[in-house]
């Protein structure tokens, strides 16, 4: 017998900078997102203020995202994101992390569960979907996720 699969079709691919964060206590650290956009065929946006994205440092090292977006798309209409996510931070991630380097999502865990929501009938649809994100890249200031609609 077969296992089941999950399907899912590519939605969007979310681009941001990563900021220096505020550090609340060891364990939160905010991060004020100044500049992220989404892209895909379907939509087009750039993140507003305002906009965050709180991290709660695990004691082993792992972070959990609470993140807030608001966006406004290229023909004017405001989307509120907002995700819950996991980030496995393993002890040789760290390290390349603050150098600088932009490590590939293929090399770590780092997922997300972002929903819409949006008064706007052309981009209504948001409202009705359940989302994933993957990480794509992360690193040198930037993270890239692919975000997909699961069907």
């Amino acid at each position: 017998m077969s296992e089941p699969q999950l399907e899912t079709r590519w939605l969007m691919t979310l681009r941001g900078s990563i900021p220096a964060p505020t550090v609340i206590t060891p364990s939160l650290w905010v991060f004020n997102v100044l500049e992220a956009s989404i892209d895909s065929p379907r939509i087009k946006a750039k993140v507003i203020s305002p906009s965050g994205d709180w991290v709660r440092v695990q004691d082993n090292g792992n972070w959990k995202l609470d993140v807030r977006l608001v966006f406004m798309t290229d023909d004017g209409e405001p989307i509120y994101c907002h995700y819950n996510g996991v980030f496995r931070m393993d002890e040789s991630l760290g390290p390349r992390l603050a150098s600088g380097e932009v490590i590939p999502g293929s090399e770590m865990y780092f997922r997300s569960a972002p929903y819409f929501e949006t008064a706007s009938a052309k981009y209504g649809w948001l409202n009705n979907i359940l989302a994933i994100g993957k990480i794509t890249r992360f690193g040198g200031g930037q993270v890239v996720y692919d975000i997909f609609e699961v069907l």
